[in-house]
């Protein structure tokens, strides 16, 4: 089979396909116009998986986030460019040689908590979650970028207090897993994506720890899923004040920023 077949059939993305079956560079695959009879099974095999629905980046192993590669696969949520507002928001708080400990609640695959300690080298922290094929990635990320002696993988709160608390918290309203896209409602762990009834649940539940954990004047740091969401954060009160928020690319006030008043 021609190569401009394979690209007729899974368009750009049989670029990366075909050079994941192969095991060649992007370059090597532009410069080929036929395959082999065994090339051609190894490349059908992957598309075919693309074609039934299975996340390129699971085919791949792997997932871009914030222009760094990281191992991702079934069982983890994979990384998503929205999320990158979160990074951008701790930008805003913090100063690169700036010393500080945080936790990432519902670290996944690591790719929030790794970005941090790669921008800010004098950080360090928790990768909190309770799944453990998720933990599975993360603690591969953490050893592929040098990072295990700065931060510490954990399944449960620890007592530390914390200067932020950062997360991307499931906040999918459990009667709207039905409608995702079929690639995350068939292959995406539900436990990464279910909120609840009202997609409020992990939000109170981080909130309930930032109450325990979170230093005064600290930071809370979160993902919204929606304009709801992102009003009733914004809006919290009590313990904590709107610090500011980061559009995604749809203008969309996706990372809202929250601190802890000081002691008085």
């Amino acid at each position: 089979m021609r190569a401009d077949d394979y690209f007729r059939r899974a368009g750009h993305e049989a670029l990366w396909l075909i050079s994941h079956a192969l095991g060649v560079g992007h370059s090597a695959v532009y410069a080929r116009n036929e395959f082999t009879p065994d090339e051609c099974a190894r490349i059908e095999a992957l598309i075919s998986r693309r074609e039934n629905g299975e996340p390129l980046q699971y085919i791949l192993g792997t997932a871009d986030f914030c222009g760094r590669d990281f191992s991702v696969g079934p069982g983890v949520l994979i990384p998503r460019n929205d999320t990158a507002t979160l990074i951008e928001g701790v930008r805003r708080l913090f100063a690169r040689d700036d010393s500080f400990t945080f936790m990432d609640w519902g670290t996944g695959s690591g790719c929030i908590a790794i970005t941090l300690l790669l921008e800010f080298p004098e950080s360090c922290g928790y990768m909190l979650d309770i799944s453990t094929e998720a933990l599975k990635y993360a603690r591969e990320n953490l050893e592929r970028y040098g990072l295990t002696d700065r931060a510490e993988i954990i399944t449960e709160a620890v007592s530390p207090e914390l200067d932020l608390l950062i997360s991307n918290p499931p906040y999918i309203p459990s009667g709207e897993i039905s409608g995702l896209m079929r690639e995350v409602r068939d292959y995406e762990p539900h436990s990464a994506l279910d909120g609840g009834d009202d997609g409020m649940k992990y939000y109170r539940e981080v909130i309930a720890l930032a109450l325990g954990r979170l230093r005064p004047g600290g930071y809370l740091v979160l993902e919204a899923g929606d304009m709801r969401q992102a009003v009733e954060l914004e809006g919290l009160g009590g313990e904590f004040e709107f610090s500011g928020s980061v559009n995604d690319g749809g203008n969309f006030p996706r990372c809202i920023t929250l601190r802890r008043h000081e002691a008085t």
